[in-house]
């Protein structure tokens, strides 16, 4: 079984990249493409120092940001267009535990002879993404989905129905393995036939949400993507997104990036049309959102400019710009 890893960089973030790489070579990998995402020069000389140094590692220059969604898609199909045979995508910050690929490897060669549909994937897990595990513990493989006609996440049915009904929680069983709706990149682990069955990833996201609308193009083609724990890697930075305020905070307070929060209201907006089933309880939930975030913005006033690029994002995803 040969894999040959994608992974996408940018900036000036060689420190996080060069332990993934280190960590990936000490495992039985084939090929490393480096997909370098208008890195900075020092860290673009860095990285074709690593190339130089190892024929296993390859760099891919786009030359400049291209964004998330175009930075895959490009190493994907030219480490398809390569001859790699079984992939698997890495963020720049994911560092693999020892025995991560080998997990893998033996669950892939398990599942095979069970699935008749080569719609398959598996994701190695994330510590700070516990909403993977709980999905699997529980499941439920839509978990991190929400609940439908959710704005951003946000459902005031959801929160009211939860003042006067209090539901019993479901049993915990602790699994090593299950099946998740949809899958972040960093992890992903597939065959290259499923591109010819999904496609690549869609450039017109250009950051956050690509990865969502990727994978969960496995489910809607009935295929099944297979959380496996004993698979582990490290995320050497936390996402913005994943950063915890207090009560009144929220996690546009973690970021003052006007590409972040359009990005990534746009790109939910468009993912989460999958998932509406009526228009009314979702321009409800809409409204909602945006007034109690308007106002944690006036509560804190120096963040308020950013409100301006949400409700840009909002009107880019309503008129499908």
């Amino acid at each position: 079984m040969k894999v040959t890893v994608v992974t996408v960089t940018y900036g000036n973030r060689f420190k996080y990249l060069e332990e993934v790489v280190s960590s990936l070579l000490e495992q039985s990998i084939d090929k490393i493409f480096i997909v370098s995402n208008g890195s900075e020069i020092n860290s673009l000389n860095q990285i074709k120092e690593l190339a130089n140094d190892n024929n296993k590692i390859a760099l891919i220059d786009l030359e400049e940001n291209t964004g998330s969604a175009n930075g895959f898609c490009e190493g994907i199909e030219y480490a398809c267009d390569s001859g790699a045979e079984y992939l698997w995508l890495l963020d720049d910050d994911n560092k693999p535990q020892r025995e991560s690929l080998k997990a893998l490897k033996d669950e892939w060669a398990r599942l095979i002879n069970e699935n008749t549909n080569d719609s398959l994937a598996l994701l190695s897990y994330r510590n700070d993404r516990k909403i993977y595990s709980e999905a699997i513990n529980e499941d439920n493989p839509r978990l991190m989905l929400g609940t439908n006609n959710s704005f951003l996440g946000f459902n005031l049915f959801d929160k009211v129905k939860s003042l006067f009904i209090k539901t019993k929680p479901n049993k915990i069983i602790n699994r090593d393995k299950g099946i998740v709706a949809v899958a972040p990149y960093g992890g992903l682990f597939f065959h290259r036939s499923l591109i010819a069955k999904i496609g690549l990833p869609d450039v017109n996201y250009y950051l956050y949400g690509d990865d969502y609308d990727f994978t969960y193009r496995i489910t809607k083609n009935k295929g099944k993507i297979f959380l496996v724990k004993n698979s582990e890697i490290v995320d050497l930075e936390k996402s913005f997104h994943l950063v915890k305020g207090n009560r009144f905070n929220t996690r546009y307070f973690n970021t003052d990036s006007k590409n972040r929060i359009f990005y990534s209201v746009r790109n939910g907006i468009k993912f989460e049309q999958n998932f509406v089933t009526n228009k009314l309880i979702y321009l409800i939930n809409a409204s909602f959102y945006l007034i109690v975030v308007l106002m944690l913005f006036l509560l804190n006033p120096k963040h308020l400019w950013k409100f301006r690029y949400i409700i840009k994002a909002v009107f880019s995803a309503a008129t499908k710009k």
